[in-house]
């Protein structure tokens, strides 16, 4: 099978006005060449506003189903996509108020309790404030993942698309000597700020050692790439032997895209490129050369899908989040619960995918 995706004519942008951004054909399935067949048309970025209508394409062929933008936005223009992007804010912050204390607080004892983080809660009280957490997955996995990471080991962490470093600064407080990169001038300046040793760029140019770094992390990145292929097989490279790389990125075989569909956050047209399911990002790791690889799914991430698919039809962005009431809170949280008992009996259908693969 050959890999599509070849230097296509794009659309051309000159006179157009200048947040337009071009765009070039992709007809065939990036992993095995097969034409698509038209899933979604004419949808508007919901989140950030960004011009054009998009289109989305699902591979036919059995075993695969990969879905893509069609037509896809030039490697030129795809930054017009994040003009007015969040840049790494956190889209399920917590409620203010009571509610946010007792969530910090819960928070606290249990990132002391179960990884030894340092924290302000009492240990007499350590393990009844953290019971929440020990309770709810959903809560359990926003944390879990990727502390548990930290945890295992120390050594040398490279986080790709580290944003402002919140994840590279608690690694760095458990013992990791932790380097991040983003494509985001200014997430660098902030996760810089914060004296963390950080790169502006892409992974490749960057021109790491090989056998550089003992854990690779990588969160909702893939799906924004061109060639993902690319992306994994440089973080292979730079892996050290039995150097573990992290991969999360939406699952399009979720129980909430199957409830949600064109309205499903995963989909983010048009800066979610290539969105993957199972069996494709196997395909995708398999190829990247990774012998040793497992992928799961995970829950972090279904209560702020089901909530900003409600609300988005009003308010534009990751801030729409803020501003839902109690009742749309609960409406994403009843899902994200609803999701967690689901995959008690089908573990590859919660909505986001876990890809772990050591080298």
């Amino acid at each position: 099978m050959t890999r599509p995706m070849q230097s296509a004519p794009a659309k051309s942008s000159v006179d157009a006005p200048s947040d337009v951004i071009a765009t070039r054909p992709c007809p065939n399935c990036y992993l095995c060449g097969t034409p698509g067949v038209p899933l979604y048309h004419g949808l508007p970025d919901r989140l950030f506003g960004a011009s054009g209508e998009w289109n989305l394409s699902r591979c036919p062929a059995a075993g695969c189903g990969l879905i893509w933008l069609d037509p896809m936005p030039t490697e030129a223009d795809i930054g017009k996509a994040y003009a007015a992007y969040f840049t790494h804010d956190d889209p399920q912050a917590a409620p203010s108020g009571a509610l946010r204390k007792l969530w910090r607080m819960s928070k606290s004892a249990y990132m002391a309790q179960r990884f030894g983080c340092s924290s302000d809660i009492p240990k007499s009280i350590r393990m009844l404030a953290a019971l929440p957490v020990y309770l709810i997955r959903p809560l359990r996995d926003g944390i879990d993942l990727p502390l548990k990471y930290f945890a295992e080991r120390k050594g040398r962490l490279l986080e790709v698309g580290c944003g402002a470093g919140d994840t590279m600064k608690i690694a760095a407080n458990m013992g990791w000597d932790a380097e991040g990169l983003d494509v985001d001038p200014k997430a660098v300046a902030n996760a810089r700020g914060k004296g963390l040793t950080v790169h502006l760029g892409q992974l490749a140019d960057q021109r790491f050692a090989d056998e550089s770094f003992d854990l690779v992390l990588m969160s909702h990145v893939i799906e924004h790439v061109h060639d993902p292929l690319a992306l994994l097989r440089e973080c292979r490279r730079v892996l050290r032997k039995d150097g573990l790389l992290v991969v999360f990125t939406p699952n399009t075989e979720s129980w909430g895209y199957r409830r949600l569909g064109a309205n499903w956050m995963g989909l983010d047209p048009p800066r979610h490129l290539i969105v993957f399911n199972p069996q494709t990002l196997e395909c995708l790791a398999r190829r990247a050369g990774f012998s040793d690889r497992t992928i799961s799914s995970t829950i972090r991430l279904t209560n702020g899908f089901f909530t900003l698919s409600r609300l988005l039809g009003s308010t534009r962005g990751c801030a729409a989040f803020r501003k839902a009431s109690l009742s749309q809170r609960l409406y994403g949280h009843t899902a994200a619960y609803a999701e967690s008992i689901i995959s008690g009996f089908r573990p590859l259908i919660g909505s986001e995918l876990l890809f772990e693969a050591r080298k």
